[in-house]
């Protein structure tokens, strides 16, 4: 029965302790940062004051100690009234002010009353731990107030070595003030490693949330590894890509459906789309280079993938052809999609300082550019360079040579599928 209630204690305690930690890390909403940690050292204070004040109203009171009664008195209705202006969105200034003047003046008058040793000069220490924390103030008046602080202890100590109490009370008492006090001034101290605890804790993590959310960012516009020489501050980020496979895909009767679209609609159509090649993408080990308009340009052997970077484009140009249908039948509109494909060399890199891209150049981009717009609609057309770098698990068709503005004819092929393993041949 004992050995059964111990871990019942145990996990009672630590439950109580885990939900007042996460009660102190409640904050308004929009609370600015800087003010997190004062703001939990202003719920700690405010409730600890209270009962340490109506604490101390009871105990002057029976110890015939009126006066400091009477100022314990007002000292719980000031706690109070900060306890509602906090609660009101007033975070700062009554914690402020009780630190700057309640609880000194309450720490020279008890000193004064009853010596000394009765330790009550130890509140300014209290006092001295919630100025540290006071973001609204400068780092150097911190600094200044606590000094001040300091200056008044050791007043009040110096006073009270030269000068007998007002009121003189038993041995007794005094060990119990002087124990009540330092108890009283440690748990304060506790506090304030809590708060910078909590404020800490907080701080990394907002910190760890706000990086991986820029390095999220960072790797959906560049690939990782350029990612990882950009924030070495490596420059110039650029590269030389001996064989490459670039790929074209543009939606043919887009123009004439768009305008009969709002903003809204037209956006959402393009992210429908977009997205579903984009997870093909991931799929295929493909990189994302660009949309323009209703264009879509992609990349294979960027990653040093260098061997199969032709095939990997043609199962990508497949399977976007296979996405395309089921988009179009989900979305019930009139369009076609061009694809077009080449290989060979490329200059890939960032320009930019601001809102800069990661971005292909050369002639191999270009060609590939041309196989889409001199392509045929719902059609996967490719270079000769490419079609000679795919293996026979394809099925391709000459398209004949075609006129490209700016090049030689080129022979064309047209991507048809994959070829069947029974009757792989060597001629695609």
């Amino acid at each position: 029965m004992v050995d059964g209630a111990q871990p019942n204690l145990l996990e009672g305690r630590v439950r109580l302790a885990t939900r007042i930690r996460e009660t102190l890390k409640q904050s308004p909403a929009g609370l600015p940062q800087a003010h997190l940690r004062f703001y939990t050292l202003g719920r700690i204070a405010f409730s600890l004051g209270l009962v340490a004040h109506g604490g101390f109203v009871v105990m002057f009171w029976l110890l015939d100690l009126r006066p400091l009664a009477a100022f314990n008195l007002l000292s719980v209705a000031l706690f109070a009234f900060g306890s509602w202006q906090q609660k009101k969105g007033n975070l700062s200034w009554p914690l402020f002010m009780i630190a700057l003047f309640e609880v000194p003046v309450h720490a020279i008058l008890a000193t004064v009353y009853v010596g000394a040793f009765s330790a009550f000069w130890a509140h300014n220490i209290i006092s001295m731990s919630i100025i540290v924390l006071d973001p609204l103030i400068t780092r150097r008046s911190r600094y200044l107030l606590c000094s001040a602080l300091t200056l008044v202890i050791i007043a009040i100590g110096v006073y009270a070595k030269l000068t007998d109490p007002l009121r003189t009370i038993s041995t007794s008492t005094e060990i119990f003030f002087f124990a009540n006090n330092i108890i009283v001034m440690l748990l304060i101290v506790v506090a304030v490693i809590a708060t910078y605890d909590l404020a800490v804790t907080r701080a990394e993590e907002a910190l760890q949330l706000e990086f991986s959310r820029a390095e999220a960012l960072l790797l959906n516009i560049l690939p990782a590894g350029i990612a990882t020489r950009l924030k070495a501050n490596e420059e110039p980020l650029a590269d030389t890509h001996e064989s490459v496979s670039v790929l074209f895909a543009d939606l043919a009767g887009f123009t004439g459906i768009s305008r009969a679209m709002s903003a809204d609609e037209l956006v959402n159509l393009l992210n429908d789309l977009f997205s579903r090649f984009d997870k093909l993408n991931e799929l295929h080990g493909a990189e994302k280079i660009k949309t323009i308009g209703d264009a879509y340009m992609v990349a294979t052997g960027l990653n040093g993938n260098v061997a199969g970077h032709a095939e990997n484009i043609a199962d990508l140009a497949l399977d976007m052809q296979q996405a395309f249908d089921e988009f179009r039948r989900a979305n019930d509109v009139d369009l076609k999609l061009r694809i077009g494909v080449h290989s060979g060399p490329v200059i890939a890199g960032v320009i930019g300082k601001q809102k800069f891209s990661y971005d292909l150049w050369g002639n191999t981009v270009n060609v590939a550019s041309r196989m889409e717009s001199e392509g045929v609609a719902d059609h996967i057309q490719i270079s000769e360079e490419t079609w000679k770098m795919l293996s026979d698990r394809y099925q391709t068709s000459p398209r004949g040579e075609i006129q490209i503005k700016g090049h030689r004819p080129r022979a064309t092929y047209l991507l048809e599928g994959k070829m069947p393993t029974t009757e792989a041949t060597s001629t695609h």
